[in-house]
């Protein structure tokens, strides 16, 4: 059987069995036989000429590199079959479906529910449905075709992404409210290098945060280390040290209670730039081109409030 004359039925049985990692579990959740789900893949491989999967025996099956292509192929293939249906359904309607995006774990509590219910709003017919994670689970994740768009750094990124800037984010310093510098407008981080530091240590924002300093050809006295934002900022609201921050928050009160103060800091500091990523080679469907629209309208009120 020839690739074109596969029915759509084989490649859904592909892409269940690919996220299964086991036939057996891949046709309980089709509802459908063993054999059939095993007949398609055969037929699949037949038709493309290369193995997909390796056969593990007890432990299921795992994609062959070749299998890994093909998923991300089918994938694109079959979200573009259901748009089609769906606008086929909704002629004359508003814009509906299901769109996957993705967004880096530390900017997402600081804008992604703004820009959703924002967007859901505009168009109630599409569903989000969001994936957070770091900078390499979102790449995997649009190289793969299970994230079609995603909020992030413009920082590590290859060439195969596009990649459009949002908002640059400069460099403040968090300090405890009764800081010896609390109260300034503006302050050098050269002032505060020989105290402790409390280090957002995530693996994009780590790499970040050491060329703050070493802009300045100096290095933090890191006393306390943690992957949540809160976490620092409860930290340096008891006075156990200060930080380097990029996102503004709204208050500067944090869980316990505590308060800190939000420093400007007055040297040449790198800016961390959110940006809206997605593959170069792959054209975004009406729906992701919608929050694409939304989202950089979204930041473009953020730069003007700001």
């Amino acid at each position: 059987m020839n690739l074109i004359d596969l029915p759509l039925r084989v490649l859904r049985y592909f892409v269940a069995v690919a996220d299964a990692g086991n036939v057996t579990a891949a046709a309980r959740g089709l509802h459908v036989s063993q054999p059939a789900v095993s007949l398609a893949i055969r037929q699949l491989e037949t038709a493309l000429g290369v193995d997909l999967f390796v056969r593990q025996h007890a432990r299921g099956v795992a994609l062959t590199p070749a299998g890994t292509e093909v998923l991300r192929e089918v994938r694109k293939l079959l979200s573009q079959v259901n748009d089609f249906a769906t606008t086929l359904a909704g002629v004359g309607h508003a814009l509906r479906g299901t769109l996957s995006i993705g967004c880096l774990a530390y900017i997402l509590a600081r804008y992604l529910p703004s820009i959703i219910s924002g967007f859901t709003r505009k168009y109630p017919e599409i569903e989000v449905v969001f994936h957070e994670g770091d900078q390499g689970f979102l790449q995997q994740g649009m190289m793969e075709g299970w994230i079609e768009l995603a909020l992030t750094y413009d920082l590590q990124l290859p060439r195969r992404f596009a990649i459009e800037r949002m908002l640059e984010l400069p460099a403040y310093a968090l300090l405890p409210a009764d800081h010896r510098l609390a109260r300034r407008r503006a302050i050098s981080l050269k002032e505060l290098v020989d105290e402790p530091c409390v280090l957002l240590d995530m693996p994009i924002s780590r790499d970040y945060f050491a060329s703050v300093f070493g802009a300045l050809g100096v290095a933090p006295q890191v006393r306390y280390r943690t992957q949540s934002v809160e976490a620092v900022r409860s930290l340096v609201a008891n006075g156990l040290g200060y930080t380097v921050l990029n996102h503004p928050s709204r208050t500067l009160t944090t869980y316990d209670g505590k308060q800190t103060r939000a420093v400007k800091l007055t040297d040449a500091l790198p800016s961390a730039p959110i940006a809206a990523v997605h593959l170069a080679d792959h054209r975004l469907r009406p729906v992701a081109q919608a929050f694409l629209d939304f989202t950089r309208e979204f930041f473009r009120r953020e730069r003007r409030a700001a």
